[in-house]
């Protein structure tokens, strides 16, 4: 029994008129009309084939049919999936930039030693005292100086070097 009668039919009559693209992906995704466009991960799908309240579908490649736990996991994936697919778009893009580029590698690596080094000295006041910062955002800054070993040397951090 639902506290709201024909929410089914409503929901749908605000999607078809709303003109906000956030509101109308959530709808999608409520009314189940927009395929979720991931792989679930391997425990999620062993999980749901033990389970006997989610019925058999031999694809299983959406949620109808899942219990509403499995139904909440699968959701909580999905979401957690997007979020990839954002940076590694993010990523692509910067990559493919870097490439198309004749002195894009060599941009993209001055920039970061710039950064790396300005980070530090942020780290190095920190460590003397010359500038105080919660102990979450001095590790943050910690681990965004700290770059790939082969960049690095594998060097020690910025606030072993102040002490």
């Amino acid at each position: 029994m639902s506290i709201e009668p024909n929410a089914r039919r409503r929901l749908r009559l605000v999607y078809a008129t709303t003109r906000d693209p956030d509101l109308a992906k959530e709808l999608r995704q409520v009314l189940e009309e927009d395929p979720m466009s991931f792989v679930p991960s391997a425990d999620l799908l062993r999980a749901i084939a033990l389970c006997a309240a989610c019925t058999e579908d031999a694809s299983r490649n959406s949620r109808a049919g899942l219990c509403d736990d499995h139904r909440d996991h699968w959701n909580l994936e999905a979401c957690h999936d997007g979020a990839d697919a954002a940076e590694q778009t993010s990523l692509q893009r910067l990559v493919h930039e870097v490439f198309t580029t004749t002195d894009g590698g060599a941009q993209l690596l001055s920039a970061f030693d710039r950064q790396r080094r300005a980070l530090t000295l942020v780290l190095e006041a920190h460590a003397r005292g010359a500038v105080r910062l919660p102990e979450s955002i001095a590790r943050t800054v910690e681990r965004a100086c700290s770059g790939p070993g082969f960049l690095t040397g594998g060097s020690r951090s910025a606030v072993q070097q102040a002490s």
